[in-house]
């Protein structure tokens, strides 16, 4: 987890872009030489209480097992993130828990690296079973987020970000650490509005090898980003970030993933096929240079895969070829949508799981984008009926708009106080996206055949409630 930052006001092109390191630099101003390996201290645990040396403010984030808080550190004021995680014994934790082993392991990556572009950690303490890890404070917030904010975009703004990505890379892989969730969402800027202070968090499931050559079997990662080796079960190398900087480098170009497709097994059959999508009106106003680096980081045979250091000596950064012409607007136009995909909650659930309960309180619509589900309704004498069965495509949960004088609005069934007419059990493992009651209004707003769709679902489930002697409008 990396840390979070406010929103400034619109920043200018001027103030987002720093100067961009010359061909075959590194954009941490250091020498090649670092990528021999800088080591940090060999023990950065600290016995003393953290309340003893550290102020903490207020919190920046949460995620998953953790929560991350500003902090300033009592003697230098200087100011840090605090990433508070605590632990169980468990050797097979939840999964909402994380295991003392998990955490001592991205410790133990994460005190490795020293490098401009990857997220630093200063030092950790243990108390109360909590994990307290003391790391930069990153005030830039999201790549995505300030890109969205440029003024404009061109080629030679990606080429700036994926000099300083592939440069991490090379440096992490020189120092047998492979990231392994190297996606947009964990990409941090170091300062604001400056988009060549990139800086690469988030090393949960990153690991440390003992050599270049060590191979690691355990399938992690996002589906949109993870390499073919992975999905075929075959053992990988830190060759799977490289494949992951390409879908990365894609999308900042293009807009979208290079692969996509709303059913998971599709989308890893192309994956595995390596037919990038170039279909896009986008991908005729990228150089061919970049085309071709694309082509070698997005190898389906990570033999003969690019990696960060041979990325780095890719014609397309060391020529003098100026790509500020290159204009992106459609793309950044298209990374607008991306972004608020990416914002979406996305939950799964397991065959017998409850993705709703009659009778609990209503907040929440899904989207179920894989898998299928039962609706079952408990009447009052202890029975239950199944009503009907949701697939891809349906909305589950208490319906969240409602028919009135011919349009759709929000209905009281998901207002505090209306509790929920059925059940709905998965059947098979079932992902869905979860939608507010202001995701489903915006969408209505927006999308004037959705109205019509919902309108039609409105009736259908009423009637298929109907059914059951109980008159509210269920899923």
């Amino acid at each position: 987890m990396g840390t979070t930052s406010s929103k400034g006001s619109k920043k200018t092109k001027a103030a987002l872009r720093a100067t961009s390191p010359g061909a075959g630099s590194t954009p941490s101003g250091t020498s090649p030489a670092h990528l021999r390996g800088q080591l940090a201290q060999p023990s950065i645990k600290n016995l003393r209480r953290v309340q003893d040396i550290y102020d903490m403010k207020a919190v920046l984030g949460t995620g998953g097992y953790a929560v991350v808080w500003s902090a300033v550190h009592k003697t230098t004021r200087k100011e840090y993130a605090i990433k508070v995680m605590k632990a169980t014994a468990s050797a097979t934790p939840k999964d909402d828990e994380v295991s003392v082993d998990e955490i001592r392991n991205e410790i133990e990556v994460m005190k490795k690296l020293q490098h401009a572009n990857v997220v630093y950690i200063k030092e950790y303490f243990v108390q109360n079973g909590k994990f307290y890890i003391v790391m930069s404070h990153l005030r830039g917030g999201e790549l995505l987020d300030a890109l969205l904010d440029l003024g404009n975009y061109t080629e030679e703004d990606a080429k700036m970000i994926a000099r300083q990505l592939l440069d991490a890379l090379a440096y992490m892989h020189l120092n047998n650490v492979t990231h392994r969730d190297l996606k947009l969402e964990n990409l941090l800027l170091a300062r604001p509005n400056d988009i060549s202070s990139v800086v690469i968090a988030d090393f949960g499931l990153a690991r440390n090898a003992k050599t270049a050559r060590q191979v690691f079997q355990t399938q992690c990662g996002t589906p949109s980003y993870v390499a073919p080796e992975i999905l075929l079960g075959k053992p990988y190398t830190p060759a799977v970030d490289v494949w992951s900087m390409g879908v990365i480098l894609y999308t900042l170009l293009i807009g979208s993933f290079p692969f996509a497709h709303d059913d998971q097994q599709t989308l890893f059959r192309l994956i595995c096929s390596g037919k990038m999508d170039t279909a896009q009106p986008e991908w005729n106003h990228i150089s061919d240079e970049v085309k071709d680096l694309l082509r070698g980081l997005l190898d389906v045979n990570p033999l003969t895969r690019l990696t960060a250091a041979d990325a780095l000596n890719h014609t397309w950064f060391t020529s003098n070829l100026d790509c500020s012409s290159n204009d992106l607007r459609k793309s950044r136009l298209r990374l607008h949508n991306f972004a608020d995909a990416l914002k979406l909650d996305v939950r799964t659930f397991q065959p017998g799981d409850y993705i709703v309960r009659q009778g609990d309180i209503g907040r929440e619509v899904f989207l179920i984008r894989d898998g299928t589900c039962d609706v079952i309704v408990t009447h009052p004498d202890g029975t239950s009926t199944q009503i009907a069965q949701r697939g891809k495509g349906d909305f589950i949960g208490e319906m969240a708009v409602a028919k009135s004088d011919g349009h759709i609005e929000p209905n009281d069934a998901t207002r505090p106080g209306k509790a929920r007419t059925a059940s709905v059990v998965a059947s098979s493992a079932v992902t869905a996206t979860v939608l507010s009651r202001a995701d489903m209004q915006w969408a209505v707003d927006h999308d004037y055949s959705l109205e019509g769709e919902l309108a039609s679902v409105v009736e259908t489930r009423r009637l298929e409630l109907q059914r059951t002697g109980r008159p509210s409008v269920g899923l």
